[in-house]
């Protein structure tokens, strides 16, 4: 092993370690929970205060939806499958829980100036 790739190796171990000490130590922040149904935003509610809401549409379909502790969920839902509800919660920008039958999206994002990961911080 020579010198150089001794070097490689560091530098990759030592930015691998900074990636994962940035990914457990950066929270869910100020992060904005976007509820969309068909491609149309019904609601925007800030992550960090804790809200259950019943999500209704026009046809009477129903999702239960929780945030609580920096985290998002559906606690509830009356679709045949239940998938959205199985998925458990969210807390980091860019995830989405998404409920087909009901053509729902739910997803978390971040503010560009606290999260460099949200889409919106990579453009110019």
């Amino acid at each position: 092993m020579t010198k150089a790739d001794f070097l490689l190796t560091a530098a990759i171990l030592v930015l691998a370690g900074v990636l994962l000490v940035r990914h457990f130590t950066t929270g869910p922040g100020d992060g904005w929970v976007v509820v969309s149904r068909d491609g149309v935003v019904e609601e925007r509610l800030p992550l960090s205060e804790d809200t259950r809401l019943l999500l209704k549409d026009a046809s009477g379909n129903e999702n239960l939806l929780v945030i609580e502790g920096g985290s998002v969920r559906l606690e509830d839902a009356d679709c045949p499958d239940r998938l959205c509800v199985r998925q458990g919660a969210i807390s980091r920008s860019g995830e989405s829980i998404i409920c087909l039958p009901h053509k729902l999206v739910i997803t978390i994002e971040g503010r560009a100036e606290t999260d460099s990961s949200a889409p919106d911080a990579m453009l110019d």
